[in-house]
């Protein structure tokens, strides 16, 4: 009896045990059935939910992005299993995210669409995430094959397809720098494909508008208005480029943010110059600010370009257009110094690389030209006067005045322009002198003091120069405006000893020819004593003048015209006869020129 007591009891307890199982059961089930779809989601993904979350609590490492990308294909094979739940072929078997029941309680609520929406959202978040933490974002194989793709599509002209793919690049892997230039590409060729769309439509209109055909004007001119409003929208997206680049990759060592900011410049001035100048103006200094002599050649031009616009629209004052002038003709000249240094390495090395040396040379080819071009503008512009440049520069003197390169730059564009006779520019050129008496600077103080006409303190000053001076180009030059200052001085010998030495030092130069042609010129009055020694002085004036047109063809234009001046001055040939003197014949013409020439009539 008793056994059977215990027997009872243990049938009781485990009795008692099951229906707690039961119970259990029955309530969880409850609890989960009533789980709305935020609940499931955080119980299935709770590693995405807490720690791999999209929302950058915890950064992206080289060491984590497979766990960031595991998490993403649990999001992609929960969506397929929510798919076949709606087609309503999921089962217990082919479930491993979700459960059955789960799925008829959100069907029975209908909420299987909100669960789906709350793992497409993770999703779109998750490739987005990955794309801006991580070069090749949610999948280096999608990456690569997707940028092949665009390529290819490019290849073979299929713009439509390539763009797609492009945007694609474009929005989930926005760190993978190749595609950059791809888009740039893109957008380019349907800006200019749109543009060449509307200027027909333009022509269509234009010739229905000259047969009287209203509607069909009306009709091409809705569609130009269109097509240009279309090529706003691709310039946008080509803007955009730049904007996406600068943001994930403006910190690359050869084409970061000042280079960007260059090329976005360029594009806005070339585009939209007429309504967003000064966007253009202010992100192409930006760019050469920080770029320096590794700017662009293209982008130091549009600045120029961009700055003259300025100063026409009086948007900035003419000191400084004149500053920007400066400043792009500086990095120019930079420029040319560090690819001319490449160029001389490379070419020493036993194995020298062609292909470097062709690239080089033609930056330094594309920068003379670039620098010749702001030169030439600049040059010809009204704000290049005297009257412009001598207040821009005193604006600045007290602050710069201390500085070799910018007095340098101020004295050399003020003689360039001839604007030596001001007492700024004696300043300017006194400051540099005593900062470094260099040869330069004496020759720029020397012309201060010869256009005031103090030709003793420019003759001291000319010395010096040319004393100093050891490149043959410059010496050349020294000596032919210490020339002149002795022919101003009447000091005609030495004129001439100078002028001879300027010759001798620079190639080709007719200049100081031209000045002896001038000395003898004027000693034809007191060279001789009688009317036909006095005149004969022109023939070897002509003589100079010959020689000097001959090597240099810049000074042509001036021996020409000097030429018939002193030829109407040569002695009659009756004079001639009577001495037995006739044409061709050798003559020396005496006093202090000494010169043999020939008679001439």
């Amino acid at each position: 009896m008793k056994k059977l007591l215990i027997i009872n009891s243990n049938k009781s307890k485990r009795m008692k045990k099951l229906m707690i199982v039961f119970i259990s059961l029955f309530f969880a089930f409850s609890i989960n059935a009533q789980e709305g779809p935020k609940e499931i989601f955080k119980i299935k993904y709770a590693a995405l939910v807490s720690e791999f979350t999209p929302n950058g609590s915890k950064e992206v490492t080289s060491d984590n992005i497979e766990q960031f990308r595991e998490q993403y294909k649990r999001l992609q094979t929960g969506l397929e299993e929510i798919e076949m739940a709606k087609f309503e072929v999921a089962t217990e078997d082919n479930l491993t995210i979700f459960e059955m029941k789960e799925f008829k309680s959100l069907k029975k609520e209908g909420q299987i669409e909100d669960l789906e929406n709350i793992l497409k959202k993770y999703s779109e978040d998750m490739k987005l995430f990955l794309g801006e933490n991580n070069k090749f974002g949610l999948s280096e194989q999608e990456c690569l094959m997707t940028y092949s793709n665009l390529k290819q599509s490019i290849k073979r002209k299929d713009y439509k397809t390539a763009c797609n793919y492009w945007r694609e690049m474009y929005k989930y892997y926005p760190k993978y720098k190749g595609a950059y230039s791809k888009g740039d590409f893109l957008m380019r060729t349907e800006i200019k494909m749109v543009h060449k769309a509307a200027f027909e439509a333009y022509e269509n209109a234009k010739k229905a508008q000259e047969e009287n055909n209203a509607e069909e004007a009306n009709k091409f001119t809705e569609q130009q208005k269109q097509l240009l409003a279309e090529k706003e929208l691709w310039i946008d997206s080509l803007l955009m480029i730049y904007d996406q680049r600068m943001k994930y990759l403006g910190d690359d060592k050869n084409y970061g943010t000042g280079y960007l900011k260059g090329k976005k410049g360029s594009y806005i001035y070339e585009y939209r110059k007429d309504s967003a100048l000064n966007q253009a103006y202010d992100l192409l200094k930006e760019s050469i600010e920080i770029q320096k002599e590794n700017s662009l050649y293209t982008v130091v031009k549009d600045y120029f370009d961009a700055s003259m616009d300025m100063v026409k629209a009086k948007k900035i004052g003419p000191e400084q257009m004149v500053t920007d002038y400066n400043t792009t003709t500086d990095i120019l000249k930079k420029s040319t110094e560090k690819f001319t240094e490449y160029v001389e390495k490379e070419k020493k090395k036993s194995k020298p690389k062609e292909d470097k040396i062709e690239n080089w040379e033609r930056m330094i080819t594309n920068n003379t030209k670039v620098s010749e071009y702001i030169t030439k503008y600049f040059a010809s512009s009204e704000y290049s006067e005297c009257e412009y440049l001598i207040p821009a520069f005193k604006e600045h003197f007290d602050e710069h005045k201390s500085e070799e390169e910018w007095l340098k730059t101020v004295t050399g564009i003020l003689s360039w322009k001839e604007c030596t006779d001001d007492p700024f520019y004696g300043e300017a050129a006194e400051a540099l002198y005593n900062i470094e008496p260099s040869a330069d600077a004496a020759f720029k103080l020397a012309l201060f003091y010869l256009k005031k006409e103090k030709y003793s303190d420019a003759a001291k000053y000319f010395e010096e120069a040319y004393t100093q001076e050891e490149d043959g180009e410059k010496k050349g030059e020294y000596y032919y405006y210490a020339a002149v200052v002795s022919f101003a001085q009447n000091k005609f010998s030495n004129a001439r000893s100078l002028a001879l030495k300027a010759a001798g030092s620079k190639e080709n130069y007719g200049k100081p020819y031209v000045l002896i042609a001038k000395l003898y010129a004027a000693s034809a009055g007191s060279c001789g004593s009688d009317n036909f020694e006095k005149s004969a002085v022109y023939w070897a004036a002509v003589d100079k003048l010959i020689k000097a047109k001959s090597i240099d063809p810049s000074v042509e234009a001036e021996a020409n015209k000097l030429i018939n001046k002193y030829s109407s001055r040569y002695p009659n040939s009756e004079e001639g006869f009577m001495r037995g003197i006739y044409k061709g014949n050798a003559y020396k013409i005496n006093c202090w020129i000494q010169e043999n020439t020939s008679a001439r009539y």
